[in-house]
């Protein structure tokens, strides 16, 4: 599973940038740009992170993937 892409499409369904969300879940923007350039997977604790402040489970993060 590419995780910057569900990720993205997280951020897409609630309307909010890649900078809006990582303001929201105390992320430095540069973790989700910079995985996303270099073509990286976010940590564990980063989806966490994004799954906390989006109030999802890491289970619905996984699940609800194309």
């Amino acid at each position: 599973m590419n995780t910057i892409s569900r990720v993205q499409e997280l951020a897409d369904e609630r309307g909010l940038t890649l900078c809006q969300l990582s303001k929201i879940c105390s992320l430095s923007e540069a973790t989700i740009r910079l995985a996303k350039k270099r073509g990286n997977q976010l940590s564990v604790d980063t989806i966490e992170r994004i799954c906390d402040a989006l109030d999802i489970s890491l289970s619905e993060f996984f699940a609800d993937a194309p």
